[in-house]
């Protein structure tokens, strides 16, 4: 996914926020970029992603955090649900209906072992708060199968093994 910054606007693919529509100008942005390896394996439970974390302090509590997260991520044979949380706050996730997991993105399932997947997710966040706020991802399903990033499931040494990055990036935006 393309992401382009030109003045004060910023274009995510083929969308584009402006001052008017993000509410103000770009007072700072912070960026954490995973290129190791991570696998995590829920069965119900929450699970935290190591490294895809990241802190801005806004300067005023009035201001907004653009949080844009895009990753390579793997499964086979399950799919993941992501989510953030501002703190302990979870945040940007489906209403609650019935016994469904709520989330903010699907990590959907690979059916060749080889192969990964991309995932996008972008919230204009209001944290109301001057104070050092971190946003932290989550993962959760409902087996003992592994959730991998920044690889694919199989992993081999040669040509069909995949290797890439994940970034989470936080974007103040304020008069």
């Amino acid at each position: 996914m393309a992401v382009t910054i030109s003045g004060t606007n910023i274009t995510v693919g083929s969308t584009t926020f402006t001052e008017d529509t993000l509410g103000g100008k770009i007072k700072q942005v912070t960026q954490t970029v995973l290129t190791d390896t991570y696998s995590a394996t829920s069965n119900t439970a929450e699970v935290i992603v190591t490294g895809v974390a990241a802190s801005i302090t806004p300067t005023s509590s009035s201001n907004k955090v653009l949080l844009m997260f895009c990753c390579m991520f793997s499964n086979h044979i399950t799919t993941y649900g992501g989510y953030f949380k501002r703190g302990s706050t979870i945040i940007g996730v489906g209403d609650a209906d019935g016994s469904k997991q709520q989330v903010g993105m699907g990590l959907g399932y690979n059916g060749d072992a080889n192969q990964a997947n991309q995932a996008s997710y972008i919230l204009l966040d209001s944290p109301a708060t001057t104070s050092a706020t971190t946003y932290q991802l989550y993962l959760k399903n409902d087996n003992t199968v592994a959730c991998f990033f920044n690889r694919s499931p199989n992993d081999q040494n040669n040509n069909v093994g995949k290797r890439g990055i994940s970034t989470i990036t936080l974007w103040e935006i304020g008069a």
